[in-house]
C-alpha cells in the first residue's frame, strides 16, 4: 500500500513540526513503530514526482519537467510490472500522468480498478476543475449525484473508496497479492476542511519559522489525512492483510508556502529546487520488517524513483527483472540498507534537470 501526501511540508507532520505537532497522531505512531527516512528527496512539483514514482525514472529520461506534461505512452509503469507479477492493482485519487487521451488513463497504464480525478487540481466540493467534472470510475465519468454532492467532500470520498477496494480485493481476490496507489488529494488546494476538523484547529497559533500564516482549514486538512490513514489501516486489519502489508506514507513535495505549507528548517518551498522543495516526509510500516529495524530513523539517502525497484523486489522476493535495463532505472533497492541501517546505495541523486539547468547532489 503506497499513500502519497499531496503538498505536504517537511514541518507538517507532527512528530518534527514546530507549531501543529499534535496534529498526526496516527502517522506518528507508525513511524514510531517503523522505519523514518531522515533524507527523503522527491522532485519540487507534483507530476514530475509521480512520473518518477511509476517509473523509477528521473524526470529528464520521462521528459516531465512541470505540472502540464504527460507521461509518455512508452513508460512501463509500477502498476504494470506489477501485474506482471501477479498482483491485482488499484488506485484511489489523484493521477495527473495524463489526460489527452484514454490511453493515458490509470486503467490503460497497469491498475485494474481506478477512481479519482485525471488532473492535478480538483474542487473538494463539487469534484470540478475549471467548472468541469474531473471524477472518474476506472474509464467513466462518474455522474452519480451522490458522489458529486457538495455535501460529500472529497477527502471522506477517496477514503470511502479507498477502503472500498480493499474489501472488494479481499472478496474477489483472496488468493492476489494487492497493490493499493491511494494518492491523496489532501492537503492540496483548495483548503477547506469540514467543520468537525475546523473546530479542532481554531487555536492553532502562527509559528515564527512559518513564512505565511497557518490557517485552521490548512491544519483541519492535516488532521483529517491522518485520520484517513488511520482508517484504512483498520480496514487492513478488518480483512485480514494487515500483517502481511508493507504500509509506505510519503509527499510528493515542499509544502505550498502561499497557502501555510511549512518546510523549516529548509530554504525553499513547492516549486524550488532549494532542499525545502525536495524533502519530504517518508516512513516505511510493516509486521515484515525485521525486529531490529522497527522504530528507527534511517538518515541515508533516499529518493522517490528508489520505490520502483525496491516494491517490484518486495512483491517478486528479488527476483524482480524488469523490462527495463539497469542503465535505464535510476532508482535503487534501498530495502537491504533501510532494514540493516546501512550505507545508501546512492552516490548522487538528480533533482531536476530543465532546459541545461541542473539540481544534483
Amino acid at each position: 500500500v503506497y499513500v502519497l501526501v499531496d503538498d505536504w511540508g517537511y514541518n507538517d507532520v507532527g512528530l518534527r513540526s514546530t507549531y501543529m505537532s499534535w496534529t498526526t497522531p496516527t502517522f506518528d505512531q507508525l513511524a514510531s513503530e517503523g522505519i523514518l527516512l531522515e533524507n527523503y528527496y522527491t522532485n519540487e512539483v507534483c507530476a514530475p514526482s509521480r512520473g518518477s514514482l511509476m517509473t523509477g525514472r528521473y524526470t529528464l529520461r520521462l521528459g516531465i519537467y512541470s505540472n502540464q506534461a504527460e507521461l509518455p505512452l512508452s513508460e512501463t509503469t509500477l502498476a504494470q510490472e506489477l501485474k506482471s507479477a501477479g498482483y491485482q492493482t488499484y488506485m484511489v485519487g489523484k493521477w495527473h500522468l495524463g489526460q489527452s487521451t484514454k490511453y493515458h488513463w490509470p486503467t490503460q497504464r497497469g491498475f485494474d480498478r481506478f477512481f479519482g480525478f485525471l488532473g492535478g487540481f480538483s474542487t473538494y466540493d463539487t469534484k470540478t476543475q475549471s467548472g468541469y467534472v474531473d471524477l472518474h470510475e476506472d474509464m467513466n465519468l462518474v455522474t452519480d449525484e451522490t458522489l458529486l454532492s457538495s455535501d460529500y467532500h472529497a477527502g471522506y470520498l477517496y477514503e470511502d473508496k479507498a477502503e472500498y477496494f480493499i474489501q472488494e480485493h479481499s472478496e474477489k481476490h483472496p488468493n492476489k497479492p494487492m497493490f493499493l496507489y491511494y494518492a491523496m488529494q489532501l492537503i492540496h488546494e483548495p483548503w477547506t476542511a469540514p467543520d468537525i476538523y475546523l473546530s479542532r484547529c481554531v487555536d492553532i497559533e502562527t509559528d515564527v519559522n512559518a513564512s505565511t500564516d497557518i490557517s485552521p482549514n490548512y491544519c483541519g486538512m492535516n488532521v483529517m489525512m491522518d485520520e484517513a490513514i488511520a482508517n484504512l489501516t483498520c480496514t487492513l486489519s478488518q480483512y485480514g492483510m494487515a500483517d502481511n502489508t508493507v504500509i509506505i506514507i510519503a509527499g510528493d513535495n515542499g509544502g505550498e508556502r502561499s497557502q501555510s505549507g511549512n518546510s523549516y528548517p529548509f530554504k525553499g518551498h513547492k516549486g524550488s529546487w532549494l532542499r525545502g522543495g525536495i524533502s519530504n516526509t517518508a516512513i516505511i510500516h510493516s509486521n515484515l520488517l525485521p525486529v531490529s529495524a522497527r522504530g528507527t530513523t534511517y538518515t541515508g539517502h533516499v529518493h522517490i524513483t528508489d520505490w520502483f525497484p525496491t516494491i517490484m523486489g518486495l512483491a517478486t522476493n528479488g527476483e524482480w527483472t524488469g523490462s527495463y535495463s539497469d542503465a535505464d532505472i535510476d532508482g535503487v533497492d534501498i530495502w537491504d540498507a533501510i532494514t540493516t541501517n546501512s550505507k545508501s546505495p546512492h552516490t548522487e541523486m538528480i533533482f531536476h534537470s530543465y532546459l541545461g539547468a541542473f539540481a544534483m547532489q
